[in-house]
């Protein structure tokens, strides 16, 4: 929409709303087929005895625990899907009348008696048991019936010739008198007397649909022509003539002497013995036509409506407005009382309302308000009023507006105006820049280059001593006339965004922050910290005349009971000290807006929203002391259903409980709490909200658990349900396999420790051996090197003495160097290739054929030469194979050597062969020959050794 459109439509809005009497919002709370109703067209309406409400619809049965509906259907035994009317008798079962016969229900299961059969061909629509214990039913076709104690069933209408055809209600006086409404009139049964009442006889209508009997013993009659009352053998009529909405009355519930409550084809209206205060879909029922309506133990009135399902009156605490009902914007930022009592409403793009008598005027831009969004209202003492808005400061005076120059007086998205009237200070709190101080038209300006934390003011207040407090987003400041002063989380604050500020009875100050209310009393600071760790901003505070405590929130409005919060010792407790009113008890919107709170000179509140405004009246706000009704839903062990009313043994592997239980509450059904005990698992009673319970993996023993609910003003359910079980012991902790398991593992040790002393020993010959063979390969490799080197010093001309000498120091120290050598390569992983072992391979022939008689020949020609080899295979194939080239420098002439090594990432294999003598036996029975075997068996590998035709080995293995 452009905004020529936009500024024409509001326009419109304002002339119609400039002086608007106004529709009331009442706190109706509506469930219907979105959250399970079977059908959204109620004929009736019971609570049973445990607080379940039951609801017959055209389409199926329903119970309804507060927050879900459980269905009843033919499938489930219902005579019929269509259920007209209702009745717990009292033995309590629930009596259904539905379009074909009646059906019991008993522990939630659905029978047809055989001596109600006969009734199988009628739609029931009433069902009432005497105090005889007879019952009577009313037909739509074939008038009354009844049951006798003996279980006989006739028709009342042919034994007594009653010429009545549709029954719709039944009701018995103190006398015993039977009282009838039907379509032909109202009857009466005292034993075998019989009257029945004619439009001659004072009725305005034959066509009656209900009658009820209070306990005054006075006669209300519903017909479609008004309210009757007989009352000292006369009729008496009500109707629209005395203000009744609509004169077709389909239901009567009595609250009281003076409270008479009717559901017609125009809503609700309650009488109160004179006259008829009136509600329909503009105060918030679903639908216009009531079919019935009942009082639940808790005071809480239910209506069934023809096309909106069931509604819940929650009573007349609240009543509010919206933009459908004349506000100008739903949002509503302040509120102010001014010297006439009217209420002054800013919102955040409506401009300002005045409220007077019950009609709102309008002001806006186009009446002078510099901004339609305004934040604050505050009359002066003078009688100016002044408005603080987003883009300035406007002064109602006179029936018009004054702007103040934004160049004089830069005051925008100004929060709070108060006024020292023993100073003559106007002080202004500023979203953005801090607080000013005007006097006699000049100003000084606070902020956090002088004196403030932040420069965001929310609220400013002065206590009965004289100083003034400021709440701003760094903490709250105090002014004393001299000084300034802070107090911060520091000083015990539950946050530094302080919103609001409120002075109580007490001279104490409470404090509303983004994280939590706190007190300042006596030089410090108390926080009054929730045990429900839930993100709550808590915008102000009020104190009513009955000195309680109500905080305003993102969640709702808090009564906060201080002295049960001091003086508390358990948890629950603590809970029940913070009672939440919501949505659901009739407050227009859980969130709350900073500054949008008003406690008027009659006592009541006003509350401002984001989605409209409540005036709430505290004076009426009463405790539910009715006790919560308590039923298990559904109980599970490992899966398998179970019955509370049953004892169960479960085996050990039987151990996982699942619990599903309701607290039975209809004034606040989201906010019951729940206490649990499950012996020998939970010390001490356990708190939570939640409705389910598990306990995973239960030991073996006997248990009880045990739940109870309170509601939220700390009324405990009138029984403890419970439940108890016994989890019997695996196999495993009887006392033979116990003993069994004792000499199993005896055995078990006694064989571990001969194990490990035979595994030990057979270690240390191992290792002997290894450290021989080491020896003996490096000692054996050294010793051919020292001979080569001898003979070769020794072709010079030297003295014996010096010969000798360097005889010992050579050979002792190629020695060395070849064993330290040798080790340094085995251990390093680098040299953990197929190439590192070749390469090892060729310098150490390098260095052992240094005569340069024997041509040797390496066949390497398919290996891959990065590929890794174990540790333990590359040692001891290169020990193999120095241990062969050793063979064959001492015991073969040979000319001619072949070396081969392949590996292909598992198989390897290792082959030296020579051209030289083979005849020499004992190559085959030589330490180093039996050194090459025993590395062979270590690593697995197969070796084969062969000295006929030249020397040679063969060594072949897997990973």
């Amino acid at each position: 929409m452009s905004k020529p459109l936009n500024h024409i439509a509001f326009l419109f809005i304002l002339f119609f709303c400039a002086e608007t009497a106004l529709s009331q919002l009442l706190p109706f709370r509506n469930y219907s087929i979105e959250i399970g109703l079977s059908e959204s067209v109620a004929h009736d309406m019971i609570q049973d005895e445990r607080g379940y409400i039951w609801v017959g619809t055209g389409y199926g049965l329903n119970r309804f625990d507060g927050k879900y509906f459980q269905q009843f259907y033919e499938e489930d035994g219902l005579a019929n899907n269509r259920v007209n009317s209702l009745y717990q008798d009292s033995e309590l079962k629930i009596w259904v009348g539905t379009e074909t016969g009646v059906s019991l229900l008993r522990s939630d299961s659905l029978y047809t008696p055989r001596n109600l059969i006969g009734l199988n061909h009628f739609s029931i629509l009433a069902i009432f048991e005497d105090r005889d214990g007879n019952f009577w039913f009313g037909t739509d076709g074939d008038g009354i019936w009844k049951i006798d104690t003996n279980g006989e069933l006739y028709s009342v209408s042919g034994l007594f010739d009653i010429d009545v055809r549709s029954v719709r209600a039944i009701d018995q006086s103190k006398d015993g008198t039977i009282w009838v409404a039907s379509r032909e009139g109202v009857v009466r049964i005292l034993g075998d007397e019989v009257r029945h009442y004619f439009d001659e006889d004072g009725l305005p209508e034959l066509r009656t649909r209900d009658i009820k009997v209070d306990d005054w013993d006075r006669v209300w009659i519903g017909s479609r022509s008004g309210l009757v009352l007989y009352d000292n053998g006369g009729f008496k009529v009500y109707n629209q003539l005395q203000g009744l909405n609509d004169n077709r009355i389909q239901t009567i519930t009595v609250q009281d002497q003076n409270r008479i409550w009717l559901g017609t084809e125009n809503g609700v209206a309650l009488f109160n013995g004179v006259e008829f205060t009136n509600y329909s879909r503009e105060h918030g029922l679903p639908a216009t036509i009531i079919y019935t309506s009942i009082i639940d133990r808790e005071g809480g009135l239910w209506f069934g409506t023809l096309g909106g399902g069931i509604s819940i009156f929650a009573g007349d605490i609240f009543r509010s407005y919206n933009i459908d009902n004349g506000l100008t914007n739903n949002v509503v930022t302040g509120f102010m009382e001014d010297s006439e009592n009217n209420i002054w409403i800013a919102t955040y793009g409506g401009g300002v309302l005045r409220y007077d008598d019950g009609k709102m005027t309008v002001y806006s831009e186009a009446d002078g308000l510099v901004d339609n969004k305004v934040y604050t209202l505050y009359q002066a003492s003078d009688g100016r009023i002044w408005i603080g808005t987003r883009e300035g400061v406007s002064i109602y005076e006179d029936g018009r507006f004054i702007t103040l120059d934004l160049d004089e007086y830069p005051f925008t998205v100004v929060r709070k105006f108060y006024e020292d009237e023993e100073t003559g200070d106007l002080w202004i709190a500023t979203y953005n820049d801090g607080v000013f101080r005007l006097n006699n038209g000049e100003y000084k300006q606070y902020t956090t280059s002088n004196v403030l934390l932040n420069n965001t003011v929310m609220d400013i207040k002065k206590d009965h001593t004289g100083n003034i407090w400021f709440a701003t987003y760094g903490g709250a400041v105090k002014y004393d006339g001299v000084d300034f002063s802070t107090i911060t989380i520091a000083d015990n604050l539950p946050s530094n965004g302080v919103i609001h500020i409120h002075v109580d009875h007490n001279n104490d100050i409470w404090f509303s922050t983004f994280n939590g209310p706190a007190i300042y009393s006596d030089g410090s600071v108390e926080r009054f910290i929730r045990s429900e760790r839930v993100e709550t901003i808590f915008y102000f505070t009020e104190q009513d005349a009955q000195n309680r405590y109500w905080f305003g929130t993102n969640r709702g409005i808090y009564l906060f009971r201080k002295d049960l919060f001091d003086t508390h010792t358990t948890e629950l407790e603590r809970m029940l000290s913070y009672r939440l009113y919501t949505v659901k008890q009739g407050l227009i919107a859980n969130e709350l807006n900073a500054g949008g709170s008003l406690l008027a000179s009659d006592g009541s509140m006003w509350l401002g929203t984001v989605e409209g405004l409540s005036h709430f009246f505290p004076d009426r706000v009463t405790e539910n002391r009715a006790s919560p009704g308590l039923e298990f839903e559904e109980i599970l062990m490992s899966g398998k259903p179970i019955r509370p009313d049953r004892q169960y043994r479960f085996e050990h592997d039987q151990n996982f409980l699942q619990v599903t239980y309701s607290g039975l509450t209809y004034e606040a059904p989201d906010q019951i709490i729940y206490q649990y005990r499950l012996s020998g698992v939970d010390d001490d009673w356990q708190l939570t909200r939640e409705n389910t319970l598990s306990y995973p993996a239960l030991s073996s023993g006997e248990y009880k658990l045990e739940i109870r609910a309170y509601n939220a003003d700390g009324a405990v359910s009138s029984k403890t349900a419970s439940l108890s079980f016994v989890i019997l012991p695996p196999f495993y902790f009887q006392v033979w396999f116990i003993a069994l398991i004792i000499l199993v593992v005896i055995g078990m040790i006694l064989f571990a420790l001969r194990y490990f002393r035979v595994t030990k020993q057979v270690d240390i010959e191992k290792m002997r051996v290894q450290i021989a063979s080491d020896l003996h390969d490096d000692v054996g490799s050294s010793l051919t090197e020292l001979a080569l080197q001898t003979d070769f010093l020794q072709a010079g001309e030297l003295d014996a003495e010096v010969r000798e000498t360097l005889r010992q120091i050579g050979a002792h120290s190629r020695k060395i160097v070849t064993s330290l050598d040798d080790i340094v390569w085995s251990i390093d992983s680098r040299n953990d290739t197929a190439g590192d072992l070749t390469d090892r391979m060729q310098d150490y022939v390098n260095q052992i054929f240094v005569n340069g008689k024997t041509e040797v020949f390496y066949h390497f020609d398919d290996l891959k030469m990065d590929q890794k080899l174990p540790v333990d295979v590359k040692e001891n194939i290169y020990l193999i194979f120095k241990e062969s080239v050793n063979n064959v420098v001492k015991h073969s002439n040979a000319t001619k050597v072949d070396i081969r090594f392949s590996f292909n990432g598992k198989a390897y294999e290792l082959m030296i062969r020579d051209n030289g003598n083979g005849s020499d036996k004992n190559r085959k029975t030589g330490q180093g020959l039996r050194n090459i075997k025993m590395r062979a068996e270590r690593i697995g590998a197969k070796v084969e050794i062969d000295s006929e035709n030249g020397f040679k080995v063969e060594t072949k293995g897997l990973i």
